[in-house]
C-alpha cells in the first residue's frame, strides 16, 4: 500500500465531521444569544469581550481571555493553551465559540504594539495581528475534523470592492479586515449574517448569496430565505441531509475509478 492510498476516499452520503461558521452582525443584535443556543456541558465559549450578559444564568462554560491578560497571561500563550487542550480532548467539547474574533484582533494589535514598545499601532502590527489572528481560525477551524462544531463571532463591517469590471461596489463582512475577509470567509462552511426585524424582536441568520451582504453555505438542507438563529437546529438539519442520488440518476459526469 502505497503512503498516499489511507487518504483516499469515497465521500459519504451524509457530513461525517463538524461544521464551521462565521457569524456577523452589528453589536448587540444576537451573537453571543446564539451562542447560548448550543448545549450546555458540550460548549465551550472562549470570551474575548464583555458581552457576558446573554450568557448569564446559562451554565455555560467559558475561558475569559481578558481575564486571563488581565492577570498576566500572554494573550498568545493564552489562546494557544486553551487550543491545545480542546484539540487533545483534555478539554472536552462538542461546540466551541470564539467570541469574537474582532476583539481577538484588536487585541492582538495592541499585544504586537506592546512588544514593539509603540504608544500605537502602526503597519507593521496590524499586519502581524492579521497573520496571527489568520493562523489562528485556520487551527480552530481544522477542530471540525474530530466532530466538533467551531464557530465565530464577529461585528459587521462595510468594505468596498472593486470588481473586475472595475466598478466598485460595498458589501458588508465580518469584520476582520479588508485583507483577511476573503481568506477568514474562504476558510469555513458557513457564513452568515445576523438580521433583526426593524419592529419586533424577530431574528434570522441569512446564509444565501446577496449583492449587499457577504454570505454563504456550503452544504444543504437550509431554509435559503433564511433560518431561526438556532444552531442546534441547523447542524441537525446539515447533517441530516442525505446527499445519496436517487436510483437511476446521476451527476452528469463519468465517474473513474482511481487504481
Amino acid at each position: 500500500m502505497k503512503e498516499y492510498e489511507k487518504f483516499i476516499k469515497k465521500y459519504p452520503d451524509k457530513l461525517e465531521r463538524g461544521i464551521a461558521l462565521v457569524v456577523y452582525s452589528d453589536p448587540g443584535i444576537g451573537k453571543t444569544t446564539l451562542s447560548a443556543t448550543l448545549p450546555v456541558g458540550d460548549t465551550l465559549i472562549v470570551n474575548t469581550e464583555a458581552g457576558e450578559g446573554p450568557l448569564l444564568g446559562t451554565g455555560h462554560i467559558a475561558f475569559d481571555v481578558r481575564q486571563a491578560v488581565a492577570n498576566g497571561m500572554d494573550i498568545e500563550t493564552a489562546m494557544t493553551t486553551i487550543y491545545r487542550d480542546v484539540r487533545t480532548g483534555v478539554l472536552k467539547a462538542k461546540n466551541v465559540v470564539l467570541d469574537n474574533v474582532s476583539e481577538l484582533l484588536d487585541q492582538l494589535r495592541m499585544h504586537y504594539t506592546t512588544i514593539h514598545s509603540k504608544k500605537l499601532p502602526e503597519l507593521r502590527e496590524y499586519g502581524d495581528a492579521a497573520f496571527k489572528l489568520l493562523s489562528w481560525l485556520h487551527e480552530w477551524r481544522d477542530l471540525r475534523e474530530q466532530g466538533i462544531n467551531v464557530v465565530f463571532n464577529a461585528w459587521e463591517y462595510p468594505y468596498e470592492i472593486q470588481q473586475d469590471n472595475g466598478i466598485t461596489i460595498t458589501k458588508t463582512g465580518p469584520l476582520v479586515g479588508k485583507t483577511a475577509c476573503k481568506k477568514v470567509c474562504g476558510l469555513v462552511d458557513i457564513v452568515a449574517r445576523i438580521e433583526k426585524h426593524d419592529k419586533s424582536e424577530q431574528r434570522w441568520l441569512r446564509i444565501s448569496p446577496s449583492l449587499q451582504y457577504i454570505t454563504k453555505c456550503q452544504f444543504k438542507g437550509l431554509n435559503e430565505t433564511g433560518e431561526v438563529p438556532d444552531l442546534p437546529t441547523i447542524f441537525n438539519k446539515i447533517k441530516a441531509y442525505n446527499y445519496a442520488k436517487p436510483k437511476g440518476e446521476t451527476n452528469g459526469n463519468t465517474t473513474k475509478t482511481v487504481k
